[in-house]
């Protein structure tokens, strides 16, 4: 897919940004690996689906959900890396 990149992972951490818009969600393959977490950027845009596919709020979120997530091609080079979330599917 060219318009995006794929992962999936345990979510480790839902924090807030300054901006009441965005939300962070950290998911990690190996929650024990730094190198393997990714901190995706969560907006309204964002759409969110359950294990039936459907959509359900940021809220039903938690730490532990295995989720799929397709995000941008566009990462910070921070650790973990930061990208925006396009469609986020908790397993």
């Amino acid at each position: 897919m060219k318009c995006c990149s794929y992962k999936n992972g345990v979510i480790v951490e839902i924090s807030n940004s300054s901006n009441s818009d965005y939300k962070y969600i950290t998911i990690a393959k190996d929650i024990n690996d730094i190198y393997t977490f990714i901190r995706l950027v969560y907006s309204k845009e964002t759409i969110i689906l359950n294990c039936e596919y459907n959509e359900i709020s940021v809220d039903d979120l938690n730490i532990g959900d295995f989720v799929f997530v397709y995000h941008s091609n566009i990462m910070t080079m921070s650790i973990p890396p930061q990208s925006v979330a396009y469609i986020i599917e908790v397993k």
